[in-house]
């Protein structure tokens, strides 16, 4: 029972994998966002 299964930490790399993604996605599109507003409001 002390054994880890392989089942279970493949599920928890692809949680903490999914995590990571959507962080970073989310990162570039508020990095996209502000340089689209430092372009347009640049004037």
């Amino acid at each position: 029972m002390s054994k880890k299964k392989p089942s279970s930490v493949k599920v928890l790399v692809t949680m903490v994998l999914s995590l990571v993604l959507l962080c970073v996605g989310v990162a570039i599109l508020i990095g996209v966002f502000g340089l689209l507003v430092n372009l347009f409001g640049a004037d």
